[in-house]
């Protein structure tokens, strides 16, 4: 029998007033894995009642002892790290390799930092005029509603959980219908080691439950990534009350490439950035600008490497590129490949269906050249293995295409010039630069996006703070001739 995956809401599954269920499909074979069971608005409203209950009692508790039960979270995602992976991989289409290495460890080291760091937060005391004191400290926002993607589901999830528990607060995840296994199995794990009833709900749902919780007034912060269009949505919908909000909304990033670089490196840097994680990652380096003194010599390069790319099932530890998460997203990624081919654009590999791989939602990785920066190819998220090749007569036109867009979420840049690069990187509108290498995260470092990339970031000490208010007690040291409304002596 298929595994009915539900809600889990105030430290117990939960069921819809108005039931319905979808299937969840392994996009290696095509075929369901487990049924979804999708929340309705009714349950939205149960789960953030139910971290409303519990914030305040959560709030009061010491700092080391919500730091013990995330160190507790953490040593038990280690501890079921292989089954969560597999089921990760089955779930998105990432390989084994990089679930396994890459996106579990990282949920733990978000668990284990954000643990040690809900003991470390502290306030000031600001020393004021005529014998004030100004006690200044953070407190939590009350219920964070954490709606996460597809791609990373348990990695993303875990940094604004990990950020908004150590704070002080309680959350509703949104687990995307697309990628559930993990969340589902994280609700399990959070029973399991008597975390607080409400403390953490997580909500299995489609794009009405995400609106539904977007909009509910009991929720006071919102961490939110996916696509721009959404992102916008969220925005207009939180505004409406006033909450905080952090957005990490996709990117068009820059991989450019000076005459003076280290050719090899920068090939190897710059297939790293465009293909790892099937191309379906934010921070994905699909537009490569490259200085056309090494244009000839990079473009042979990077198609000869492109085309030996092993593209296979996930759990193949020769696989390189997996399936993409569905046939929609598929089709979605072919349509932009045979649109740049109509702006004159030329597909120089890649780009078809293998067909020795069965059903799953493979595609070959693709290169396009020729790419003007006005073309959709240039401008637009793909979400997939697509290299969009443009040339650049010097460093500052390379600079200037790399301008050319509205998102901001990331860039690298390749030159053998350590301080032309840095005065270059200045230049460049992103959150996060590479300089000599692939976009590197780490979770001390804030991360997040400029322009149509977001708002706010996540990690780090803003991670955190970005969950709090800032609340100022003032306190007399001593007696105060204050004037006396209503007296002669005034």
């Amino acid at each position: 029998m298929t595994k009915l995956l539900k809600s889990f809401v105030d430290g117990q599954t939960a069921t819809p007033k108005v039931v319905r269920t979808i299937p969840v499909i392994n996009p290696a074979t095509a075929q369901p894995i487990a049924r979804l069971e999708l929340a309705d608005e009714a349950l939205v409203d149960h789960a953030v009642s139910a971290a409303r209950r519990a914030a305040a009692p959560w709030r009061a508790l010491r700092a080391t002892e919500r730091s013990a039960y995330l160190y507790a979270l953490a040593d038990a995602l280690e501890d079921n790290a292989e089954t969560l992976a597999r089921l990760e991989s089955a779930d998105t289409g990432m390989t084994l390799k990089m679930t396994l290495e890459g996106h579990l460890p990282r949920a733990v080291a978000h668990l284990r930092w954000y643990a040690a760091e809900a003991e470390r937060m502290t306030g000031e005391c600001v020393r004021g005029e005529a014998g004030f004191l100004h006690l200044v400290e953070r407190v939590p926002l009350g219920v964070i509603a954490i709606i996460t993607p597809w791609n990373a589901p348990l990695a993303v999830a875990s940094l604004s959980l990990a950020a908004a528990l150590a704070a002080g607060n309680t959350c509703v995840i949104k687990a995307s219908e697309q990628a559930p296994l993990t969340l589902s199995v994280l609700a399990e794990i959070i029973r399991q080691l008597g975390l607080p009833n409400g403390v953490c709900n997580i909500v299995q749902g489609d794009a009405a439950a995400g609106r539904a919780l977007v909009a509910h007034d009991g929720v006071n912060g919102i961490c939110f990534v996916g696509g721009v269009e959404t992102g916008r949505d969220v925005y207009a919908r939180a505004a409406e009350h006033n909450k905080r909000l952090i957005l990490e909304l996709g990117g068009k990033s820059p991989t450019i490439v000076l005459a003076d670089a280290d050719l090899e490196r920068a090939v190897d840097g710059a297939l790293l950035a465009v293909f790892a994680s099937n191309g379906e990652v934010c921070t994905a380096g699909s537009r490569i600008i490259v200085e056309q003194a090494i244009y000839a010599d990079f473009i042979d390069a990077f198609i000869e490497r492109t085309r030996r790319i092993r593209v296979g099932p996930p759990e193949d530890p020769q696989t390189e590129i997996g399936p993409l998460i569905s046939d929609k997203h598929r089709l979605h990624v072919e349509r932009a490949i045979a649109n740049a081919c109509m702006d004159q654009g030329v597909l120089a590999c890649g780009g078809k269906r293998p067909s020795d791989l069965g059903e799953g939602f493979y595609l070959q990785p693709a290169v396009v050249t020729r790419v003007e920066p006005s073309m959709q190819l240039a401008q637009n998220e793909v979400f997939g293995p697509v290299a969009a090749i443009l040339k650049a007569s010097d460093a500052q036109h390379a600079m200037g295409i790399a301008q050319r867009t509205r998102y901001g979420l990331a860039a690298t840049l390749w030159s053998r010039d350590i301080s032309r690069a840095l005065r270059l990187a200045h230049d460049l509108d992103a959150g996060t630069i590479a300089i000599n290498s692939p976009v590197i995260r780490d979770l001390r470092a804030p991360f997040g996006g400029m322009k149509a990339s977001g708002l706010g970031r996540v990690g780090g000490r803003a991670g955190l703070e970005q969950l709090t208010e800032l609340r100022t007690t003032v306190v007399p040291l001593q007696g105060l001739d204050l004037p006396r409304f209503g007296t002669e002596a005034n």
